[in-house]
């Protein structure tokens, strides 16, 4: 079997553990219970600390002299870590998944311990089951560029749709002015030919009218004064005139007629 490696977060490109834990709660939740397993890889603990590797190799597998029997890194690691190791403080090995494991000084409550499980759930299987390492990637996918294409186009024919319609509305009202101001027009021009045919019928009229009127004072007159007789209204009244009419006659005399 293969041995492990130490898996790192900062191995995954284009991975952001913020966003994916806060996109992933389950993966948050993976890490807890993976966590209180204590999958603890006592080997990898030794191989990862120069000193206690140092001291397995030169007195544990190869022990000076005969003085202690050949132990291995796994059963040593173990016995240093329950004894010396964790009380220092140590990180210790972790193992995940079957290829892999993490460092860390105390597991469960390691905020960069979650954030390299995530990494590493993201780099084994999140990413093929369509999640997205970071914001960017989320937002520059096919699904979502497509859906805000989408809406984009959505809220363009709604847009549109509302220009069209105030157009056309507008179109409605200044039609409704154009009627009401061609109607307007007809109606002074019909105004004016009725005032006009008003207006001629009051001069005919006033003409007949002043003609019965004269007739009738004439026709009155002669009743009157004439009985009948014509135009006696414009005889001269009785009297005598001083009238004077010259005529010549002989010896160049003048004579005078009194009517």
């Amino acid at each position: 079997m293969a041995p492990r490696t130490q898996f790192k977060a900062n191995q995954v490109g284009g991975f952001n553990a913020d966003y994916y834990l806060g996109k992933n709660p389950d993966v948050g939740s993976n890490f807890n219970d993976w966590a209180g397993q204590q999958p603890m890889h006592f080997a990898n603990y030794v191989r990862n600390h120069s000193d206690l590797e140092n001291v397995w190799r030169t007195t544990v597998q190869e022990p000076a002299y005969g003085k202690y029997p050949a132990e291995t890194r796994w059963s040593w690691g173990e016995k240093h870590w329950n004894k010396h190791g964790q009380g220092e403080g140590r990180n210790m090995a972790y193992n995940v998944g079957d290829n892999y494991y993490i460092m860390s000084k105390d597991l469960a409550n390691d905020q960069s311990a979650e954030d390299t499980f995530a990494a590493w759930h993201f780099d084994t299987s999140g990413r093929n089951e369509g999640r997205y390492g970071t914001h960017d990637a989320w937002f520059n996918s096919p699904g979502e560029v497509t859906k805000r294409n989408d809406a984009a186009a959505a809220a363009l024919k709604i847009e549109t749709d509302r220009l069209a319609e105030d157009d056309r509305l507008f179109q409605l009202d200044l039609e409704e002015e154009r009627a009401a101001a061609l109607l307007k027009v007809a109606e002074g021009a019909e105004y004016s030919r009725l005032a006009s045919r008003r207006g001629g019928g009051s001069q005919t009229l006033g003409a007949s009218g002043a003609a019965t009127f004269k007739g009738k004072g004439l026709k009155s007159s002669e009743n009157k004064r004439g009985k009948g007789r014509g135009t006696g209204q414009f005889k001269r009244p009785y009297g005598t005139s001083n009238l004077s009419i010259a005529a010549t006659g002989k010896g160049n005399q003048q004579s005078t007629l009194n009517l």
